[in-house]
């Protein structure tokens, strides 16, 4: 049996959030592109690899917009959930996309340790100047609703990122200037290249996991176990489920065992909506599904 509280989550303004997500995606478009042919002219592979992070900003931030328009879409008979995956679909291949691009930049710098080539730092330094603006501006922007919107806060976590790429930038372009010494380029490109790594393989992670459809990391399973077997009424527990639908939107499936007592006092609805209560409240758990089963009851069909 099911049964689903189907209270709203509070109201969010999207057309705030779009209207800020739109800055931040022409912010950093723009950016990119001045840094990508800066690093063409220049030939500085640090200005070449922020402007390839940056692009990784750009499918986060286009990502967190396409992601917001698909809620808005109505689930209907084919697709129960709506278009909730779609997003996890997208950081699948952005994250692929991370892992390829890193792997670009780490083989183009070390074809350039053996052919190095003259870099102007003060092209550099100030490209990479303008770039941390950006990045510091783009995050205030979208910083102001992050908290409370999961997409804006994953755009918001690679504004923050690209801003230490940037910086990486200017520390290349800086030292470049003072002491003319040009292998420190490949150097912070390498180091942007690891950040980018490991910002690709968290999502891509994430996105199977989430696909796998695996229990959450931020949900103890035994615990959730523990707390439904000590609930009054409930004598046995099996085939206990966790995932997550999306991203921030868990659910949960259980056979559950009443007492013979509940079961006979009529009490079992209030048993069950105390226990999504108790779901909903611990672990944020909104969508359940709870079978109930009198006493003996597996036994007796097994």
């Amino acid at each position: 049996m099911r049964i689903q509280p189907h209270q709203q989550q509070p109201t969010i303004d999207r057309q705030k959030h779009h209207r800020a997500l739109w800055w931040a995606l022409g912010l950093n478009f723009t950016f990119m592109l001045v840094e990508f042919f800066g690093g063409l002219i220049t030939g500085s592979m640090a200005l070449l690899s922020d402007a390839g992070h940056m692009l990784t900003d750009v499918g986060a931030i286009g990502l967190a917009l396409f992601a917001s328009w698909l809620a808005l879409r109505p689930k209907d008979p084919r697709r129960t959930y709506g278009y909730l995956r779609a997003e996890i679909l997208g950081g699948l291949a952005n994250g692929t996309t991370l892992i390829l691009l890193c792997g670009y930049i780490l083989v183009e710098a070390i074809r350039r340790t053996g052919h190095p080539q003259p870099i102007p730092g003060g092209p550099v330094l100030a490209i990479a100047t303008v770039g941390l603006a950006v990045n510091l501006g783009s995050a205030l922007i979208i910083g102001r609703g992050h908290r409370t919107n999961l997409n804006l806060e994953g755009a918001y976590l690679h504004m923050l990122s690209d801003a230490l790429g940037s910086i990486g930038a200017m520390v290349a372009g800086g030292v470049i200037l003072v002491t003319g010494w040009t292998p420190v380029d490949t150097i912070v490109s390498v180091l942007i290249a690891v950040l980018i790594l490991r910002g690709g393989w968290h999502l891509l992670m994430k996105a199977i996991d989430i696909l796998m459809e695996s229990t959450p990391p931020e949900i103890d399973y035994h615990q959730v176990l523990e707390a439904l077997k000590s609930r009054e009424h409930i004598v046995d527990l099996h085939d206990l489920h966790i995932w997550s639908i999306s991203s921030g939107v868990l659910a949960l499936s259980a056979h559950i065992q009443l007492s013979d007592e509940c079961v006979k006092t009529g009490h079992w609805p209030q048993c069950l909506r105390e226990t999504q209560n108790m779901l909903r409240e611990q672990w944020g758990i909104e969508h359940t599904t709870l079978q109930t089963e009198p006493p003996f009851f597996q036994e007796r069909y097994d």
